[in-house]
C-alpha cells in the first residue's frame, strides 16, 4: 500500500507572490520537482484534457480528473476522456444537481455506478458544498441507501457548512458530529485536503491561531487513512489532494492578495498527510 500526495491545479493559480499564476508547464514542473505524485484538474472538455494528459505525462505525473455532470449521460464525456488519456488515476464527480428527494437522487447515483463499471479507472463522489452531498445529514442518508458508494471526503465543507466546532471538544453536539463524520470516512477512497474552522471553509494553516483546527484535521484524517488501510488490498494506493484554493476559499488583504503563501502551505500540508500516512 503507498499515498499519492497530488497538488490540485486550482491550487496554483494565483500562488506567484505578486499575486499572478504561473503558466501550466511551469506549475507542473514545480509539482513534479516538491515530489508530488500527480495532479487535480477538470477533465471534461476533450482539448483540455488532452493538452493536460500530454504535459503530465512529459513530467510523469497522474491525474485526478474532476467533472461537474447534472445528469447520468453527462458523465460520459469525461470517462472517454479519463480512456484517452492514460494519466488519469481516477474521476472525481461533484454531482452538479440539487434536490431535496431521496429517491431522485439515488437514481442519478445508480446510473453513474453503472456507467463505472465501464470506466478505466476508479469513479468516485465528491463531499462538497452546493453539489447532492451538501448536506452531512442528506449525505448519510444517501449512503444508507448506496452502501457501496465510494467517495472522495473533502471534510472541510461539513465543518464549515454545519459549523461543527472539531477545535472546543468540550461544545455540545461535536462527539456525535465527529461520529457522522466518521461515517463518511468509512466510505472515503480519496481526499481533498484543506483545514476549516466551523465558521471558514479554508484558514491558514500556518497560524499558530489556528493549530487546534490544524490538530482536529489532523486526528480526523487519521482516522480515515486507518479505515482505507484497513479495507485495501495489498498493493493498492491511496490519494491525498493538496486543494488549499484561491480566491474566495484563501483569505485575502486589502491588495487582494493571498495573506499566506498558499504554495508553501500546500508543502506543509503534504508533509502532515505524509506523516499520518506513516503512522495511521
Amino acid at each position: 500500500m503507498s499515498l499519492l500526495v497530488f497538488q490540485s491545479l486550482w491550487a496554483m493559480e494565483n500562488s506567484n507572490p505578486e499575486g499572478t499564476t504561473p503558466p501550466r508547464d511551469e506549475a507542473l514542473a514545480r509539482i513534479r520537482t516538491a515530489g508530488f505524485a500527480g495532479v487535480t484538474d477538470h477533465l471534461w472538455q476533450r482539448e483540455h484534457a488532452r493538452a493536460l494528459s500530454r504535459e503530465a505525462a512529459a513530467e510523469g505525473l497522474l491525474i485526478e480528473g474532476q467533472c461537474f455532470p447534472a445528469t447520468i449521460d453527462d458523465l460520459q464525456p469525461t470517462l472517454e476522456h479519463a480512456a484517452e488519456s492514460g494519466q488519469c488515476r481516477h474521476i472525481t464527480i461533484q454531482a452538479d444537481f440539487r434536490t431535496r428527494d431521496l429517491q431522485q437522487a439515488t437514481a442519478i447515483l445508480e446510473g453513474w455506478q453503472r456507467l463505472a463499471e465501464q470506466a478505466p479507472c476508479p469513479v468516485l463522489l465528491e463531499t462538497h458544498r452546493n453539489r447532492i452531498t451538501d448536506d452531512l445529514f442528506f449525505t448519510l442518508d444517501l449512503l444508507r441507501e448506496l452502501p457501496d458508494l465510494r467517495l472522495v471526503g473533502d471534510l472541510s465543507h461539513y465543518v464549515a457548512g454545519h459549523e461543527i466546532a472539531l477545535a472546543w471538544p468540550d461544545t455540545p453536539g461535536v462527539d456525535l458530529s465527529i461520529e457522522q463524520l466518521q461515517q463518511v470516512m468509512q466510505h472515503c477512497h480519496a481526499w481533498h485536503g484543506r483545514v476549516a474552522s466551523c465558521e471558514q471553509v479554508q484558514i491558514p494553516i500556518s497560524f499558530a491561531q489556528h493549530r487546534p483546527w490544524l490538530e482536529a484535521f489532523r486526528q480526523l484524517w487519521q482516522y480515515g487513512f486507518a479505515v482505507w488501510r484497513a479495507r485495501a488490498a495489498p498493493g493498492e494506493d491511496m490519494v491525498f489532494t493538496c486543494e488549499l484554493g484561491t480566491v474566495p476559499y484563501a483569505i485575502t488583504g486589502p491588495d487582494g492578495l493571498d495573506i499566506t503563501d498558499r504554495w508553501a502551505e500546500s508543502l506543509q500540508l503534504k508533509a502532515l498527510a505524509e506523516e499520518i500516512w506513516s503512522v495511521a
